[in-house]
């Protein structure tokens, strides 16, 4: 069982701690906290801190735990303000946060039991030395929210397996860099991890590309060729956007995951391969199945552990520890002397729809990091790249996210004026508190048209607060 180390002075949470099965060790601030790590080495799988501690700032213990890379540094964060200050500690060690939901009594539970998801993630994150973060691919897989957690779970359950995958997403919501972590996360990983981007190579020349061809079998056949699946043997090999492989292709894909079967073009010789195979698509196969343009045989094939992944606009939860991770990498790549994100930049980050996903985000900060010339990026860094995209965007192609308007955050972390907009529950049916607010705030957002900023005005909570609980109740825009 893991040991969790708590740094705070929260009565409440004390009181959680006391009544737990879980193995955690309390201490009262930083100092002690260094001392239990020092003394008892990789004894602590996680430490978690609050985002205010008496004798040491919680920064200032984030930098001193860098010391003790292999343990994951979780801070349960209390308010808005406090967020942003301990967001920049990303780049001095810490892991993720917490935003609890209520009171501490009854949620800080749900922390302990994501915590054990956490700490294996990040555990098979270091197998690989951490994934690398580069461009293209920064923080994708980052994230703390629901959809997220969900996320990890499912793929640590598959960790050590050789099931045949399908990621489902949208353009730009990581399927590459998920397939890469499935990769380096295997029994496999020391082997090739080769990635095939379908639709980018012309139908005549994918299955040469694939199965490889022998010399003369075509015009500019010049000598024999191996193909992708004979140079990932042993490995990983990534189909992306396999619903535009043509359905004469789909035929030779079906046989080598049910024989492990595979011919050059050209050639009579088989050649049998062992390798992983992972695909991906952002279309409805099931559609294309209906229209004769994908084989349904071959979609149960590759359909056994099916991983949707999320669009951005549907976890805004996660931009800002996306935002800094990104932030962290651009500032290295381009040795940029920009040290600081202001928080209402974040927010307007927040506000935009990103029909682009992740990949949208990554380069929409790296050309206002490019163009900024202050050492902090400012919301007018930021509203010249946006606007610009705003203008771009086609009116039908628009998300309810984007009729979001300027105006104050409140910082409030619960409705207070839930049971005035519930009084048309029926006396005969006794609704639960959660009822009440899951129907108090589909009441305000239909109500105000989606306008993020004015339902939240109206709840008397943060944007923040309520994207997370429109999140919880599966709350979604039906335009």
């Amino acid at each position: 069982m893991d040991t969790i180390l708590y740094v705070g002075d929260s009565y409440d949470i004390k009181e959680v701690l006391s009544g737990s099965d879980r193995r955690i060790d309390a201490v009262q601030n930083g100092m002690i906290a260094l001392n239990a790590l020092s003394d008892s080495a990789n004894k602590y799988s996680a430490v978690i801190i609050e985002d205010q501690l008496p004798l040491m700032d919680p920064s200032n213990l984030i930098k001193q735990l860098e010391h003790y890379s292999k343990t994951p540094v979780i801070a349960i964060v209390r308010s808005d303000k406090r967020r942003e200050e301990i967001l920049t500690d990303f780049e001095n060690g810490l892991s993720g946060w917490f935003e609890p939901k209520g009171s501490s009594i009854e949620h800080f539970n749900e922390l302990l039991d994501s915590c054990s998801t956490f700490i294996n993630f990040s555990r098979a994150l270091s197998k690989n030395h951490r994934l690398q973060i580069n461009s293209h691919g920064l923080g994708t897989i980052l994230g703390v929210s629901d959809s997220m957690q969900k996320i990890y779970t499912l793929l640590l359950q598959i960790q050590e397996k050789d099931v045949i995958t399908i990621l489902y997403g949208e353009s730009g919501t990581g399927k590459n860099l998920t397939a890469k972590f499935m990769h380096d996360t295997s029994k496999r990983s020391k082997k090739p991890l080769i990635s095939v981007n379908c639709p980018a190579i012309p139908s005549e020349l994918l299955e040469s590309e694939l199965f490889g061809h022998e010399k003369g079998s075509f015009t500019g056949a010049d000598e024999r060729k191996d193909g992708k699946f004979l140079i990932a043997n042993g490995g990983t090999i990534f189909l992306d956007e396999i619903g535009d492989m043509s359905t004469s292709l789909q035929a030779k894909i079906l046989r080598v995951l049910e024989s492990g079967e595979i011919e050059r073009v050209g050639g009579a010789e088989t050649h049998t391969v062992d390798v992983r195979v992972i695909s991906a698509t952002n279309q409805d196969l099931n559609e294309k199945i209906k229209d004769g343009k994908f084989r349904e045989d071959l979609f149960h094939r590759i359909n056994v552990f099916p991983v949707t992944l999320p669009p951005l606009r549907e976890r805004k939860v996660d931009i800002p520890l996306l935002t800094y991770a990104i932030f962290k990498a651009l500032k290295k790549k381009h040795n940029l002397g920009v040290t600081y994100i202001d928080p209402k930049a974040i927010d307007r980050l927040i506000d935009y729809s990103w029909p682009g996903n992740v990949r949208e985000l990554e380069n929409t900060l790296e050309r206002a990091l490019l163009i900024c010339n202050n050492k902090y990026l400012t919301e007018d860094d930021l509203g010249s790249v946006l606007d610009e995209k705003e203008k771009n965007i086609e009116p039908e192609n628009q998300t309810q996210e984007e009729e979001i308007t300027e105006g104050p955050v409140s910082t409030d972390e619960s409705p207070s004026d839930l049971q005035p907009q519930v009084a048309e529950t029926p006396v005969t049916k006794i609704a639960t508190l959660k009822e009440i607010e899951m129907e108090a705030i589909k009441s305000s957002v239909e109500r105000n048209k989606w306008n993020m900023t004015t339902t939240a005005e109206e709840l008397g909570i943060s944007r923040m607060t309520l994207y997370r609980k429109l999140e919880q109740y599966g709350l979604r825009s039906k335009d």
